[in-house]
């Protein structure tokens, strides 16, 4: 039987009592409605001049990890990592400050990095050629150090740990990632849930989310069929062989599939229609999930709070969107 609503509710209960740590790549998405048609040229260069209407800025990459678990009511969310001491940082702190995020581990770096920023002009065709900030960033050991100092001396307050790699130069490199595993086993009473675009090979004994293009460059194939629960479970067993731990599949339209060495559990994907805008939307996936489980949700019923929450943020369009108990239960509602 599906879940039910009395039960979501009484495992939302318990998520404001979480409290949950992130550790990884935050950026600002900055979106823009621009005008590139305006007949209107610059003195200077004679160029013609663009039109910029309603900026606005959301949290981005693990950011948007964080806003989903305050949208899901997760009240003591710490963060660790860091931003650049520019504009867009101090829009980050802002942002962050605003959710009533724990900031203080979250440094400010003042030389080679610039706050990861995801510039985005929308015009009536939708999203044009994005900007990126960041992309060359080099972070130093000793930062990385105190990073991973002060997260250590978190972890015993932790219930959940959501590790983060999605940058080109992320803040955990493979090598910072190994390290990462050898603290990790000190503290086995926090939950560790990860989400490694790139390095997922070198976390160990952890719930890696990971969707179908991921999971096949991790075993080395070409792809694997989305629609294909079989195959997955297969390949999925032969990564967990190497990592230990559990999975977390995301399958797109398909669903949701967790498995580890001894059992597969899966939740299919609710029928939407009209338009819908994937963007961010593993973010979802891996906070209600990870709030899910912190709060003693079983794992299906964690996977089903996450489809849900999935099936909410899709239909928000040209956003990184967010779900609450109030949009999850509507969602409930209407399949």
């Amino acid at each position: 039987m599906p879940i039910q609503t009395q039960e979501i509710e009484q495992i939302f209960q318990q998520t404001s009592k979480l409290r949950i740590g992130v550790i990884g790549d935050f950026a600002v998405d900055f979106y823009y409605g621009i005008n590139q048609q305006t007949q209107e040229f610059s003195v200077e260069t004679n160029k013609e001049v663009f039109w910029g209407i309603q900026p606005y800025t959301s949290l981005g990459a693990a950011g948007n990890v964080v806003q989903n678990l305050t949208a899901l009511g997760v009240q003591n969310v710490q963060v660790f990592g860091c931003v650049g001491n520019d504009i867009f940082g101090r829009e980050m702190r802002h942002l962050f400050q605003t959710l009533g995020v724990n900031s203080q581990h979250l440094k400010t770096i003042s030389n080679g990095w610039d706050t990861c920023t995801y510039t985005k002009p929308m015009s009536q065709n939708g999203e044009e050629n994005r900007l990126d900030f960041g992309t060359n960033n080099q972070l130093s050991e000793d930062i990385f150090t105190e990073i991973l100092a002060e997260l250590q001396a978190s972890l015993r307050q932790l219930d959940v740990l959501i590790i983060n790699q999605q940058f080109p130069n992320p803040l955990l490199t493979p090598q910072r990632i190994q390290q990462l595993n050898a603290i990790i086993t000190q503290f086995p009473d926090c939950l560790y849930v990860a989400d490694l675009r790139a390095y997922g090979l070198h976390i160990k004994n952890v719930v890696l989310k990971v969707n179908t293009e991921e999971l096949a460059r991790l075993v080395s194939i070409s792809e694997i069929d989305e629609a294909d629960e079989k195959t997955c479970i297969e390949y999925g067993k032969k990564l967990l062989d190497q990592l230990g731990g559990s999975l977390v599949i995301t399958r797109g339209e398909y669903g949701i599939l967790c498995l580890d060495a001894n059992e597969s559990q899966s939740v299919k994907a609710l029928p939407l229609k009209g338009e819908l805008d994937t963007v961010g939307a593993g973010d979802t996936v891996v906070a209600a999930f990870s709030a899910s489980r912190g709060a003693g949700a079983t794992i299906l019923e964690s996977l089903e709070i996450a489809n849900l929450a999935a099936a909410v943020t899709v239909q928000k369009l040209r956003q990184t969107g967010t779900a609450n108990l109030q949009e999850i239960l509507e969602q409930i509602a209407v399949n």
